[in-house]
């Protein structure tokens, strides 16, 4: 009789079949028929991927039972988009006019970073979640080139916008916060991050006597900037499941740790000789707050050393 209702739950909903599958379940156990309790429990767990046993109610042999699946996923996948607050730091300060040096003041700047991302839980507590993104970066430097001449017109001012784009590659690992919970978990993560440098632009407007300005089309830099930018990655935050998904919300903050500027090449003559500007050592920071969307992919499986 078991297997006739088996064979009926076609038109049963969501619902209803998960609590069929659980009688059933409990059933071939007190019949000791393990194989049967075996494919029931199986399909139990692939119809609702976040069936949870509850060790009040639950008889034991069942909850025992639970615990010889895996019932977790196998990873996840998801999309992440993040705005940025760059913080550039000179290193090292290089000028064209004398009057020129340690003026440069580079403002907070903005940016955008969408892309990819992927989990992998590698411990109780423990999930690697490497991401790659697609990152602008724009900001601003703003460098006095003289302060009088013997006209004792006002000083002269270099006012150049970063234009960057980047493709950052970041080796994040999360460590869960606190007790497991299928609804809302907070964690905190951190780990490495490589950014490979895909364009380079700026746009300099050199202002000089009497308010001249100087000005023209982009310039590209990209043979001044290093192609790869190293960097470490800070973040807190958490996941909530609505339905079958998980939205992740969390507060970063990724460290540059090399210069963004080649010294060999930083050289540009058209930003030297048309502007009077000279490329700084710099490293790139920023602040942002990432969201997040993933799918977790399940395979519920009977775990053979249980």
């Amino acid at each position: 009789e078991l297997e006739g209702i088996l064979g009926n739950l076609t038109g049963f909903t969501k619902e209803q079949k998960v609590a069929a599958y659980k009688l059933l379940t409990q059933a071939y156990i007190y019949l000791e028929e393990p194989k049967k309790a075996d494919t029931t429990m199986l399909n139990l767990l692939a119809t609702d991927n976040y069936f949870a046993i509850n060790k009040e109610i639950d008889p034991a042999e069942f909850v025992a039972l639970y615990n010889t699946f895996r019932t977790e996923p196998i990873f996840a996948i998801g999309v992440r988009f993040s705005p940025l607050v760059i913080q550039p730091t000179v290193v090292t300060d290089f000028y064209t006019t004398a009057d020129a040096r340690g003026t440069g003041k580079y403002s907070v700047g903005i940016g955008i970073a969408a892309g990819l991302f992927f989990e992998k839980k590698v411990k109780e507590k423990i999930t690697f979640s490497p991401e790659l993104l697609y990152a602008s970066r724009t900001f601003k430097d703003l460098t006095s080139l003289f302060e009088k001449d013997n006209t004792d017109e006002l000083l002269g001012t270099i006012d150049v916008t970063f234009k960057q784009t980047w493709l950052d590659l970041n080796l994040i690992t999360q460590f869960q916060l606190g007790k497991k919970n299928t609804l809302f978990n907070p964690y905190i993560a951190a780990g490495p991050g490589f950014s490979y440098n895909l364009r380079s632009f700026i746009q300099p407007v050199t202002t000089g006597l009497s308010g001249v300005s100087v000005s023209g089309p982009d310039i590209d830099i990209k043979n001044s900037t290093e192609k790869l930018m190293y960097s470490f990655l800070v973040a807190g935050g958490a996941k909530l499941r609505i339905g079958s998904i998980f939205v992740s919300l969390e507060v970063r903050y990724q460290y540059g740790l090399n210069k963004a500027i080649n010294f060999d090449t930083r050289t540009n003559y058209e930003n030297v000789l048309d502007y009077g500007y000279q490329l700084n050592d710099f490293r790139m920071s920023s602040a942002s707050v990432a969201l997040g969307v993933s799918y977790p992919v399940f395979k519920p499986i009977k775990l053979k050393n249980k």
